[in-house]
C-alpha cells in the first residue's frame, strides 16, 4: 500500500496532496500517460484567498457569488449555484448592489443554475452529468467547482480562501468539499490546500498516537478550567462594579432632588 504523505510546501505555504492512494482492495487507478499540466484555483471568502496564484497565468482562476466586492485581479470563470431569488438577496451581505448586473459585467462565463438573459454570459451548470458521476452529494458551491474540474481533467486544483471552519456557517459543509478532495488525491490530482484552513486536518493519528492525543486533551482541559477561573474572576468583578455604579447613580439622583428642592426655595424667597 502507497502511504499518502501531508507535507509542509514551506514556510506559509500551502500543505500539498500528491496521490494516487492505493485501495488495500487493489482498485488504485491504473496508471496513464502523463497529462499536460492544467491548473485551477478555486478561489472563496476566508483570508487565505490571498494567496491564490493570481500573477501566474499557468493557472486558471475560478470565482464565486460576490468575490468581486475583494477587486481580485482576474478570473477565468465564475459560478453563482443559486436560485434567482436567493442570488439576488444575498448580496446585502456584502453591500454589493445589483449583483446579477455585476455578474453581467464580469470577462468571464458564469455558471448558474440556468442561462438567464439578465446575465448574458452565464451558462447552465451541468448538474446532470456532475451527479451521474459523483452521486448527489452538493452541500456548497465549492464542491460543484471541484466536481467539475475533476471532470474536465485539471491536473492542480488550489483551494484559496475556504477554509470551512468547524465553528463557522460552513462547518457542516466541509465533509462535502473533502469528499472531492478524496476523489481528486483518487484520481492523482494534486490538491494544494493553504495551512490557515480547516480542511483535511487532525491532530493526531487515530490509534497510533493515542498518548499525545491524551496529553494534548488534558493541556487543553487544563487550560479551559485556568480561563473559566479567569472568567469567574472578571465576572465578580463586573458584579461589583455594577454595584458602585448603581451607588453612583443614586447618589447622581439624590443631589438633583436636593438641586431641585434648594432651586424652589430659592426662588420662593
Amino acid at each position: 500500500m502507497t502511504q499518502q504523505l501531508i507535507t509542509p510546501a514551506g514556510q506559509g505555504a500551502p500543505y500539498s496532496y500528491t496521490g494516487p492512494i492505493q485501495s488495500l482492495a487493489g482498485l488504485a487507478p491504473q496508471a496513464e500517460e502523463p497529462r499536460p499540466s492544467k491548473k485551477v484555483a478555486i478561489v472563496g471568502f476566508a483570508p487565505s484567498w490571498g494567496m491564490a496564484p493570481f500573477d501566474d497565468e499557468s493557472w486558471e482562476i475560478w470565482g464565486l457569488n460576490e468575490l468581486y466586492v475583494f477587486n481580485i485581479k482576474r478570473a477565468n470563470r465564475w459560478f453563482d449555484i443559486h436560485t434567482p431569488t436567493v442570488s439576488k438577496e444575498d448580496t446585502k451581505r456584502f453591500g454589493a448592489g445589483d449583483h446579477w448586473a455585476r455578474l453581467a459585467g464580469l470577462p468571464c462565463t458564469v455558471y448558474m443554475q440556468d442561462h438567464y438573459d439578465e446575465v448574458p454570459n452565464s451558462v447552465k451548470y451541468p448538474l446532470d452529468e456532475m451527479v451521474a458521476l459523483y452521486g448527489n452529494y452538493f452541500t456548497n458551491t465549492i464542491s460543484y467547482m471541484m466536481a467539475q474540474a475533476i471532470a474536465e481533467g485539471y491536473t492542480d486544483i488550489g483551494l484559496y480562501g475556504i477554509d470551512m471552519a468547524h465553528d463557522t456557517e460552513y462547518g457542516s459543509q466541509r465533509p462535502s468539499v473533502e469528499y472531492f478532495i478524496g476523489i481528486a488525491i483518487g484520481k492523482g490530482i494534486h490538491v494544494e490546500i493553504p495551512q490557515a484552513a480547516d480542511l483535511m486536518k487532525c491532530n493526531y493519528l487515530y490509534g497510533y498516537e493515542e498518548e499525545a492525543a491524551n496529553a494534548f486533551d488534558e493541556k487543553l482541559k487544563s487550560r479551559e478550567v485556568e480561563l473559566n477561573a479567569k472568567l469567574g474572576q472578571l465576572d465578580a468583578q463586573i458584579n461589583q462594579l455594577g454595584q458602585q455604579r448603581e451607588q453612583f447613580r443614586g447618589a447622581v439622583q439624590d443631589t438633583q432632588h436636593i438641586r431641585k428642592i434648594w432651586q424652589s426655595s430659592h426662588h420662593q424667597q
